[in-house]
């Protein structure tokens, strides 16, 4: 009955084992692939988003709300991707423009995207 006992704690933790290294495994290659990494503070992006809805919303009211949150969601990430809190907080005029530009060029090709009604 000891010996039982004894393999099956020793059987327990070779699943345990390998299943927390499997997923250690996969959560480093995610992590190893980011396209930022969360240099941004969560409230910040919140704003980010929030600016840019409102906006849509405001300036183009007939756009469905998915694309607009798509449009947003990709505005958002292009600026996390290629921008810091610092550098954001600093840009010139000329260097929002161009910004502006890259968002426009990244993203509003999502309006064209067909609505599928659900």
């Amino acid at each position: 009955m000891a010996l039982q006992v004894k393999l099956l704690i020793i059987v327990v933790f070779l699943l345990v084992g390998n299943f927390t290294w499997a997923h250690d495994n996969e959560s480093q290659r995610y992590y190893d692939n980011r396209k930022f990494d969360g240099n941004f503070p969560t409230g910040q992006i919140r704003n980010l988003w929030q600016v840019c809805s409102l906006s849509w919303q405001a300036n183009h009211p007939q756009l469905p709300q998915p694309i607009r949150w798509d449009v947003c969601d990709c505005y958002v990430d292009v600026i996390r991707e290629t921008l810091t809190p610092e550098k954001l907080s600093k840009l010139s005029y000329k260097q929002a423009k161009e910004v502006t530009v890259t968002l426009i060029n990244e993203c509003n090709e999502k309006l064209n995207k067909p609505v599928i009604a659900t």
